[in-house]
């Protein structure tokens, strides 16, 4: 693939995310970013390894990169990012970031790849989740942070439904689950959906987060569920493998969607949360109904 396919490809996984307002800057802020965006594409396309290809991960995995996509190493991955914005999201790009997979067409999508090391995800509660529980949870996570997003001047968001409801695979120890993140009262299709998959290391656990516009994402799950599925850990680092001594934190794997509140008050103020506009109108209906009931027992008094 030549430079200039490349440029576009990576121009149309970058322009759906934080990115585009940064490409849309003043004129001469936009040459700037332009020449910047190019001087990472051909560093990228240095060391592009196009699928179909096995690249080796953080010394720990292999994968198995399939036809369509493509593997950015670090740093090259992480200066692209940067460039186009990603960073803004510290989920996103940070010091764990190992390298993206990219379209090798005109697609829409990108794939960050982190692997977070001395973490081992417990993974007992997966058969006991309730995917509406974790929903509502999510709901209200994002709810919290809209406060942040309102103070940094971006626009707020809401998650609305599960696009793929958490499905853990108990036998590879890895799991998927998706989102859309419309603007706040927005229509559904705006906005970005992002398809977060997780494979399970001893100590360890490798993250990939999808980024892509809602109105295609269902299209592109399928990449997702391909390169989560060629992800494998080595020899001495899967998840049945001893652990060694050393500081080991646990974390169960729930956590991974979202924080379960653990006591009653929690869990109200989390459905409160996610809940809050249909909370105050039944809150009006039962102020109206209290409010005119005397009236009505004074009435059949006197009747």
């Amino acid at each position: 693939m030549n430079a200039r396919r490349i440029l576009a490809a990576l121009l149309a996984a970058a322009v759906f995310f934080v990115g585009i307002t940064t490409l849309q800057a003043q004129e001469t802020d936009s040459q700037k970013q332009a020449e910047a965006l190019q001087a990472t594409v051909d560093a990228m396309q240095k060391v592009l390894q196009p699928g179909p290809v096995e690249v080796k991960l953080a010394g720990r995995a292999s994968l198995q990169v399939p036809t369509g996509a493509g593997f950015v190493r670090q740093p090259e991955a992480g200066a692209w990012a940067k460039v186009v914005g990603y960073d803004k999201d510290v989920n996103l790009l940070n010091p764990d970031l190992v390298g993206i997979a990219i379209p090798m067409s005109e697609e829409n999508w990108v794939v960050f790849v982190n692997y977070h090391a001395g973490t081992r995800v417990v993974d007992d509660g997966a058969k006991d989740w309730d995917p509406d529980a974790l929903l509502n949870a999510l709901k209200a996570s994002n709810e919290a942070g809209n406060a942040a997003r309102q103070q940094r001047g971006e626009p707020q968001t809401e998650v609305r439904s599960w696009l793929e409801a958490p499905k853990y695979d108990n036998a590879a120890h890895k799991l998927i689950w998706a989102t859309s993140s419309a603007g706040k009262s927005g229509d559904a299709d705006e906005g970005t959906a992002t398809v977060h998959a997780y494979a399970l290391g001893k100590d360890g656990y490798f993250e990939l987060t999808m980024v892509s516009p809602n109105t295609e994402v269902v299209s592109h799950l399928t990449m997702a569920e391909a390169l989560l599925s060629g992800l494998r850990f080595g020899d001495g680092q899967q998840y049945g493998d001893a652990v060694a001594g050393g500081e080991i934190k646990e974390r169960s794997i729930a956590s991974l969607i979202a924080t379960l509140p653990s006591s009653f008050m929690d869990k109200a103020a989390a459905f409160a949360a996610a809940y809050w506009l249909w909370l105050a109108i039944i809150l009006l209906v039962l102020i109206i109904v209290l409010v005119g009931l005397p009236r009505m027992l004074r009435r059949g008094d006197a009747v």
